[in-house]
């Protein structure tokens, strides 16, 4: 005689959901990674005991037919069937009744607690699922929040940089002006005390002092010069900074030529 569906799978008739699947599960891996004809005959029966008994709608009906064939096989030896009830006497009749009464009651029951049980699995299973998918969803969320903050932090970070290296050469460029007054007014005062001493000097040296004063003044000149350009380097290097540092507040990478940082 041929197995059935729940033979195949080593299960009782009453197996639930989840012990359905999990015998398909253990069946399977005994068979993965085995190319001979037995196996791989095997494996697909198996998987065919599983894609019935796994359906409810497929599994009654296979239930029935299993039924059904038993009744006709029990039909076919008629010398080992019991006596109908009918036929018994009267104590007998009574005790058959009651016993096919609770076996009714029993196999209802069982039935009842076979579809708790799935309906209990298949809940659990989705809840699972659910959680599952949840967990998932939390772990982006936190990977998500993880590198906005991590960006956040690089942001401020350059922005704190880049205002320490602006202060730093703001502060550089005003004792650069102050050591250019300074220059300024001991040069002043040289040139009050020069004139004073050519008061007390012979004429001739007057041509002299006033070739000095040319060529102070021409050094003077230059001087100034010097100075304008450095400080016109110094400010267009306060004004990159400036820059920079607006463009990485807004994460843009472009210079905007509407941006405030480009006004001296």
């Amino acid at each position: 005689m041929a197995k059935t569906l729940y033979q195949l799978l080593n299960l009782p008739e009453s197996a639930t959901a989840q012990q359905i699947h999990s015998a398909f599960k253990t069946v399977e891996r005994l068979y993965t990674g085995r190319h001979d004809d037995a196996s791989l005959a095997s494996l697909a029966r198996a998987r065919e005991a599983f894609l019935i008994l796994s359906d409810q709608q497929r599994r009654l009906a296979y239930d029935r037919k299993l039924a059904m064939a038993q009744a006709a096989a029990d039909s076919a030896n008629p010398a080992d069937r019991p006596r109908p009830i009918f036929q018994l006497a009267p104590r007998q009749a009574a005790v058959a009744a009651a016993l096919v009464t609770a076996a009714g009651l029993w196999l209802y029951r069982d039935y009842q607690k076979t579809e708790q049980f799935a309906a209990t699995a298949e809940a659990l299973l989705r809840q699972q699922e659910s959680l599952a998918q949840q967990s998932r969803i939390e772990r982006e969320q936190a990977r998500i929040e993880a590198e906005r903050s991590l960006r956040q932090q690089q942001i401020e970070d350059a922005n704190r940089l880049a205002e320490r290296q602006l202060a730093n050469q703001q502060r550089a460029l005003e004792l650069l002006q102050s050591r250019v007054d300074a220059e300024s007014r001991l040069d002043e005062q040289d040139i009050a005390a020069g004139r004073l001493e050519m008061q007390y000097r012979k004429p001739e040296l007057a041509l002299e002092l006033q070739q000095q004063k040319q060529q102070y003044a021409a050094a003077q000149r230059q001087r100034a010069l010097q100075q304008h350009d450095e400080n016109i380097a110094s400010i267009n290097s306060l004004r990159a900074a400036r820059i920079r540092a607006y463009d990485r507040e807004h994460t843009t990478g472009e210079i905007s030529r509407s941006n405030p940082a480009l006004d001296p």
